[in-house]
């Protein structure tokens, strides 16, 4: 389903996680796909939905959490989204990209303070462990740092972050799309994949 996303063909990445929903209906790690792949096809509710189902099912599994939160901050809900990345914090130890979308959430509800100090957090934690420079990206851009937030973007492709397969798909990709080293990111990782 992400390879498919990846290319482009949502249509595709949804057919392979209805084709896994009828191998195993119960795998953990499809719901959280089939919201991903939904957010990224604009189905909120339906994501919504998928999610929180999930993470009623698996309460534990991190990435369903993640994603639905994800699902409800896109649709308009940041309040109940934040309270699943914050739970998500606690079930993942304070894992770094978890906490940066936490904070990007933080900094949507114009709490910028407490999203700063997450931010700092982050930045003495790259000494000794690995942050995501695609999540630092978006949580930088919810700050109004734009040149700071290409900057990461930048650092995401050299260290080629495990998130850049949605570059083209993701909403939280929006806001650099018009930006010209964006479109350079996103040559570099085409011209890799080919």
């Amino acid at each position: 389903a992400l390879m498919y996303a990846t290319l482009g063909d949502l249509d595709r990445a949804l057919q392979s996680i209805q084709d896994g929903y009828a191998v195993d209906p119960l795998l953990p790690i499809l719901p959280s796909t089939d919201v991903n792949v939904r957010v990224w096809r604009g189905e909120y509710e339906t994501a919504i939905a998928i999610g929180g189902s999930a993470v009623d099912l698996h309460p534990y599994l991190l990435i369903s959490r993640a994603n639905y939160a994800q699902a409800l901050e896109i649709s308009g809900r940041p309040e109940d989204a934040l309270r699943q990345y914050q739970l998500a914090s606690l079930i993942s130890g304070d894992l770094p990209w978890v906490r940066a979308v936490e904070a990007t959430c933080l900094a949507r509800l114009a709490r910028a303070t407490e999203a700063r100090a997450i931010l700092a957090e982050l930045e003495h934690r790259r000494g000794s462990e690995y942050c995501d420079a695609l999540y630092m990206a978006v949580l930088r851009e919810s700050l109004g740092e734009r040149d700071d937030a290409l900057d990461e973007l930048e650092r995401a492709l050299d260290e080629n972050s495990a998130f850049l397969h949605s570059l083209d798909v993701d909403p939280k990709m929006r806001p650099f799309r018009r930006e010209r080293r964006f479109e350079r990111v996103r040559g570099a990782l085409h011209l890799r994949w080919s």
